[in-house]
């Protein structure tokens, strides 16, 4: 491709542009003055008006967050930094998000970014900022102690990085044509970036009182004047909570209903925009019996007593606009399609990053087809559910949320192959039915 053709919309987004964005990701150089053509343009502003597109809402659509896959690619191409990347300049991120998940054949787009690292820098956090990998907290530096906890610093809109998000969403809402949706992290996983994983652990075990009180406060304190501050100035914002350092298989299914749902709950109930509040990526549906999974593997596992049908109900607590079943979720899909139909909730599924890895697969055309096949089954799950609720006058929703079939990260080392297979799979079921 050459450079003038590398800036046509329609080259851009097709077989060309995609294989040219695979030749860079491999290490190709005669690439390297047709991305950098492209990604001129976009920043110029030349794509703005082709991003949203048209995608049929009566289709099932995979939808990834690639901010990883797109902060390598500027890193290679001009140096930038992951600081320059995420915090400089909002209208270049939201442009080469929108940008590369286009190339890459997704037709629904979303923004993603370092959800957890950046709720833990706006509190003054020490981070640790590498130059082409995200964000994330000091481990050896915690913001917070048992002795200083109470003294947590509030929500400060004028950060630079609270600044950032603002901007994200505002540019996402204009260049995608969609209601944005701001990734934040949910209570529990940003005590764990600014108290520490291990110390919040080991206080769910021996000190369950001041766990509590310490993710009230980051409500209190720090979520729900961050969610006011958004609200007004984005008026049809989405609010995702992210807490996969909260799920049932990192703290146990009883500490998740002890202690983790109900700050979540706290900021869908008492606050006006509840309602645009949700919690979806919870890992560890463990049914009663099942051994539970620590992080340490030397641990002994120990047995849930929780039922698959309790953890459900708190999964919908606390997302109760859909179902959502990840990659790491232990039952079976018949059964989360039986749930949804019952509940009346649309039903997302995902599919893990590692099996689009390329490090991790040992037989690209074996796994090509087995993706395929797998998006394919799930996506046919989907609309199973859709059908139903269709007929029962409940319509699936067509809002930014992270459906039909969510892959669940997408970066430098996932494979283009791959993408195409689950992309290529879910293309092959059947469109929704007609919504009234």
């Amino acid at each position: 491709m050459t450079e003038a053709a590398a800036l046509e919309w329609a080259r851009v987004t097709g077989p060309e542009g995609l294989d040219l964005l695979r030749r860079y990701f491999g290490g190709d150089q005669t690439a390297a003055p047709g991305m950098t053509a492209i990604i001129n343009a976009a920043e110029a502003g030349q794509y703005d008006a082709d991003y949203a597109g048209n995608p049929d809402l009566e289709r099932i659509h995979v939808t990834t967050s690639c901010h990883l896959m797109v902060m390598a690619l500027l890193n290679r191409l001009n140096g930038l930094s992951a600081a320059q990347f995420y915090k400089d300049d909002a209208l270049r991120f939201v442009r080469t998000n929108c940008l590369v998940q286009r190339m890459l054949g997704f037709e629904r787009l979303t923004l993603g970014w370092p959800v957890y690292g950046f709720g833990a820098e706006i509190l003054g956090q020490t981070m640790i900022y590498p130059t082409d990998q995200a964000p994330g907290s000091d481990p050896g530096v915690p913001l917070l102690s048992d002795e200083n906890w109470r003294d947590m610093p509030a929500y400060d809109p004028d950060h630079h990085v609270a600044g950032a998000v603002r901007e994200n969403l505002q540019h996402m809402g204009r260049l995608s044509g969609i209601e944005p949706v701001a990734h934040l992290p949910a209570p529990y996983s940003l005590a764990a970036e600014i108290f520490g994983q291990e110390p919040l652990i080991g206080a769910l075990a021996l000190e369950p009182e001041f766990v509590r009180e310490l993710l009230d406060l980051i409500v209190t304190r720090v979520l729900t004047p961050w969610c006011d501050d958004l609200v007004s100035n984005v008026p049809d914002v989405w609010l995702e909570l992210s807490d996969a350092s909260g799920s049932p298989m990192f703290v146990g299914p009883e500490n998740f209903l002890k202690y983790v749902v109900d700050p979540v709950r706290r900021l869908i109930e008492e606050n006006q925009w509840g309602h645009r509040v949700f919690a979806a990526n919870y890992r560890g549906d463990l049914p009663a019996g099942a051994p539970t999974r620590g992080r340490r593997k030397k641990r002994p596992a120990a047995v849930s007593p929780i039922s698959f049908d309790l953890l459900l109900q708190a999964k919908k607590l606390c997302c109760p606009n859909f179902l959502m079943r990840l990659e790491a979720d232990a039952a079976p899909l018949d059964d989360y399609v039986q749930a949804a139909i019952e509940l009346g909730m649309p039903l997302y599924l995902g599919i893990g990053a590692v099996r689009l890895d390329r490090n991790s697969i040992p037989d690209l055309a074996a796994a090509k087809i087995e993706l395929h096949d797998t998006a394919k089954e799930r996506a046919e799950f989907i609309k199973q559910v859709s059908d139903v609720l269709q007929d029962q006058g409940r319509p699936r929703a067509s809002l930014p949320w992270p459906g039909d079939l969510y892959i669940e990260d997408t970066n430098a080392e996932t494979s283009f192959e791959l993408i195409g297979a689950v992309l290529d799979g879910a293309k092959l079921t059947g469109t929704r039915p007609d919504t009234p």
